[in-house]
């Protein structure tokens, strides 16, 4: 009886936590690698996590794990902006930088989303702006709200609405030219 307990002891290697074989390692590091350069960044996570486990000390695939944890928020983002779900996209963006505060990328991504929330209202003030100084308003406060959205196509609806000001400020002038001042007619 006590040596089938040694023989199982010596087996079992004593309770001690034996290295993965490398074939089963390599086989995990070209998953992750491959995960990596298609762009899944969930799926580099998870077998990042597992590689980790296995080579807790390599610092280099450490901060691999890490790019590709964040890369998986910005993933998740970008799919709900896709979709059209600002604010899942803004949560999922507060959950990445809460995990990794000092990702820029996670930040960046955050602040656009937010203006992106409030271009529909932006643009609305644009549409309903009556005068050339409620324009020129509307104008200031989309371009600095939506200052790191720019697209080619918003970026022209701007310069377009700017010449538009322009046309609008010369009608007012020159009706206000046309009209007799209030109460100059009397005299």
């Amino acid at each position: 009886m006590i040596c089938a307990a040694f023989l199982a002891a010596a087996v079992s290697g004593c309770g001690k936590s034996h290295p993965a074989p490398p074939s089963e390692r390599n086989g995990l590091i070209l998953r992750f690698f491959n995960s990596m350069q298609a762009g899944d960044a969930a799926a580099a996570s998870e077998q990042g996590e597992k590689l980790r486990r296995m080579d807790a000390g390599n610092e280099y695939i450490g901060k691999l794990i890490t790019i590709q944890q964040s890369n998986a928020f910005l993933q998740r983002a970008q799919s709900e902006v896709n979709a059209g779900n600002l604010d899942r996209a803004l949560e999922a963006l507060n959950e990445g930088t809460k995990t990794y505060p000092a990702n820029r990328d996670l930040a960046r991504q955050r602040a656009r989303v937010r203006q992106l929330r409030n271009a529909e209202m932006l643009l609305r003030e644009l549409r309903e702006a009556k005068n050339s100084a409620s324009m020129s308003a509307a104008l200031t406060a989309a371009s600095t709200g939506l200052s790191s959205n720019m697209t080619p196509k918003l970026r022209a609806y701007l310069e377009s609405y700017k010449r538009r000001i322009a046309v609008v400020a010369r009608e007012e002038a020159a009706r206000n030219a046309v009209e007799p001042a209030v109460g100059s007619a009397g005299k």
